[in-house]
């Protein structure tokens, strides 16, 4: 009897399994069946605030337009306002808007201007200046109304609405309008002041409907205005009797999966049925010459800008090169600078217009000189020297693109071997790192020139150091090096020197560079071989750059030589003309300087380009310093005292070249001396 009332009593606290499998899925169905009540009250609760969004949006969309129509003065089939680049449809000025063919669904508004918001109680007409009476009259009310575009059109499946506004619109009305030019979102432009309104998404050409009536009250639509398959011609004419517009708006979208529709519709009638001819758009006066800028960024170059001019579209320009025939630079664009490339010295005039549709602008004009020079930004405590000496500069030569520096340079203090002189600027700077020997206190010097453009001393003193001689053709030049052709040992020294190679320039000269060590330096032994085509008539001496001092050859039958400096490195950095070129000038040697029929003759040439080429052996003569060993003739000369590096019997020494002339030597060995690839830029 205990046992029984136990057994009982547990199975009444639970459920057993079978009751349990019954259950379960009746519990389940429970709760899915609550989670779809849930769902669809959700669904439902989103749908209906999409719904109502888009009847808000639709709605405001119809109210915006009819507050346009209402202080419209004439329906349009097309942009009556010039459209300036970036307001066209495609957001160039080509593309204007036309209610026809495939961008048929517009509505395209002539609207008057205003001083405030035209829904604010003290907002006025902007009347058009001397139209006929002065800003200041009290009869100025009596003056045209300045009017604008005001465009709604289809893009990209949304409706936008557009300003356009006279391009004068800032000076042809007694007071600036408060609507702005609107441009689509992201476009920039001295044009542009505002963005467009994006209005409704979603939207196609059947959904919008655009219908024209005569009447505000008529019943029968104006078909030809209406019909966007007529010319714009037709239409132009057929809405100039429309005085009421219809607009049908049918939007359909998804919210939380359902399909919501929302439609409206407007009638509304134009200012009044006389407002086309009282109120037309403002005409465009013809722009001011713009007022023309000239600037030199480089040695090559000019370029021209202005700012805007009021009212103009386009502008033209039109350049001459000292005095030549006139050259088109631009016609119709909206671009206000540009650039002229030519030669130092050269005169560049140039003569600019503006231009609207009311006509074009007399020529604003100006004119500048290339300068043959362009000073140095000094660093690091450089100044320069100062009179007689250059000052120091660099220029690119025309015809050859050959880049140039001179200038005598001193610094405060002590020379640190590495740092920055100088810079030259994007354009001017070779492609690898470039090693000269200059002279500097009546020592060897060098100058490093790097790709970032710094022009760096390594060694030389502060005393002063010489920038002169220094020449090469810059990296994106579009002469190509080939590679010499190395041997005996010598090889490119690599990493970031310049490899060995050679060109000819557009003067005809064989241009050398590159750096190349551990050969064979005894005396004449071969580096590299260069063409037939390439090599001088007769055996050169020219400084090196070294450790110290350095020497190499140039000969009619191999090329380049070793001559002297040890085989640490050698810079090969030079410039000389083959043997095809015979134009030189005879020098004749004073002083007891005498010449030696192996070698180079003293002679001199002058380029197209310019740039002053010096070549001759000489041995015997009188060697205190100062000594005038020749005199250049008129139009070789340099334009300030100019300080030289030569080799003298194996060692450094110096040659001057004064303006009246004269070529005079300093440190220099009476063994023999040379002036070969002593080469300057004359006046």
């Amino acid at each position: 009897m205990s046992n029984d009332n136990k057994t009982t009593q547990s199975r009444g606290q639970g459920f057993t399994i079978v009751e349990m499998i019954i259950i379960a899925p009746i519990v389940i169905l429970a709760i899915g069946a609550f989670i779809s009540v849930i769902v669809g009250m959700t669904g439902e609760v989103l749908s209906t605030r999409g719904a109502n969004v888009l009847a808000y949006e639709v709605q405001d969309t119809l109210n915006r337009i009819e507050e346009d129509v209402k202080l419209s003065t004439t329906f349009l089939a097309a942009n009556s306002v010039t459209i300036p680049s970036p307001q066209g449809f495609n957001n160039t000025a080509v593309s204007g808007f036309a209610n026809v063919g495939s961008n048929s669904t517009m509505l395209i508004l002539n609207t008057v201007t205003t001083t405030e918001n035209p829904l604010s109680l003290t907002s006025g007409l902007v009347y058009l200046t001397n139209l006929p009476n002065a800003c200041a009259s009290a009869d100025v009310i009596q003056n045209t109304p300045m009017t604008m575009n005001v465009i709604y059109f289809l893009k990209d499946s949304t409706l936008w609405r557009r300003s356009v506004l006279p391009s004068n619109y800032l000076t042809a009305g007694c007071v600036d309008p408060w609507q702005q030019p609107s441009c689509a979102p992201g476009i920039t432009g001295t044009y542009c002041r505002t963005q467009d309104i994006r209005l409704i998404d979603g939207v196609d050409a059947s959904s919008l409907t655009v219908q024209y009536f005569n009447a505000a009250n008529g019943l029968t639509e104006n078909n030809v205005a209406s019909d966007s398959g007529e010319t714009v011609a037709n239409r132009s004419v057929a809405l100039q009797s429309a005085t009421t517009v219809g607009v049908t708006l049918n939007v359909t979208k998804t919210a939380a999966g359902r399909e919501i529709a929302q439609s409206g519709t407007i009638r509304a009638t134009k200012l009044d049925i006389y407002a086309s001819s009282t109120a037309p758009t403002a005409v465009p006066v013809i722009p001011s010459a713009p007022a023309v800028i000239a600037s030199t960024p480089t040695a090559s170059s000019a370029t021209f800008t202005w700012p805007v001019v009021e009212g103009a579209t386009t502008y033209n320009i039109d350049y001459n090169i000292n005095g030549g025939a006139w050259i088109a630079g631009f016609s119709g664009s909206s671009a206000r600078t540009y650039t002229v490339n030519t030669g130092r010295n050269n005169i560049i005039n140039v003569r600019v217009r503006a231009t609207n549709t009311a006509g074009t602008s007399g020529y604003g004009t100006t004119a500048v000189t290339i300068p043959a020079w362009i000073p140095f930004v000094l660093e690091n405590e450089w100044t320069d020297y100062g009179s007689p000496y250059s000052t120091g500069a660099y220029t690119i030569m025309p015809d050859s693109g050959v880049v140039a520096l001179k200038g005598l340079v001193k610094r405060a203090g002590t020379a640190v071997g590495g740092e920055t002189i100088a810079r030259l600027p994007i354009g001017l700077r070779p492609g690898k790192q470039l090693i000269y020997e200059v002279t500097s206190n009546n020592t060897a010097g060098r100058v490093d020139i790097y790709p970032d453009g710094t022009i760096r001393i390594i060694n030389g003193d502060a005393a002063w150091f010489s920038l002169e001689g220094i020449q090469f053709l810059p990296s994106g030049s579009p002469y190509v090096f080939t590679p010499l052709p190395l041997s005996n040992g010598w090889v490119n020294y690599g990493g970031s020197w310049e490899t060995a190679g050679y060109t000819a320039d557009g003067i005809g000269r064989t241009q050398l560079q590159g750096l190349v060590g551990s050969g064979i330096v005894a005396d004449n032994t071969v580096i590299g071989t260069l063409p037939a085509a390439r090599r001088p008539s007769e055996v050169y001496h020219i400084a090196a750059a070294n450790s110290i001092h350095g020497t190499i050859g140039l000969n009619s039958t191999q090329g380049v030589l070793a001559k002297a400096g040890g085989n640490g490195f050698l810079s090969l950095n030079t410039a000389f003309y083959p043997a095809s070129y015979t134009t030189w000038t005879n020098l004749t040697l004073q002083a007891g300087w005498v010449t030696d029929s192996r070698f180079t003759a003293p002679q001199v040439t002058k380029s197209v380009d310019g740039i002053v080429t010096l070549k001759g052996f000489m041995r015997s003569g009188a060697t205190a310093n100062g000594t005038v060993i020749t005199t250049l003739p008129l139009g070789y000369r340099p334009a300030e005292r100019t300080l030289m590096t030569t080799t003298a019997n194996l060692t450094h020494g110096r040659i001057d070249i004064l303006p009246g002339g004269n070529v005079e030597i300093y440190n220099v060995s009476n063994v023999w001396a040379t002036i070969d690839g002593i080469s300057f830029v004359a006046p």
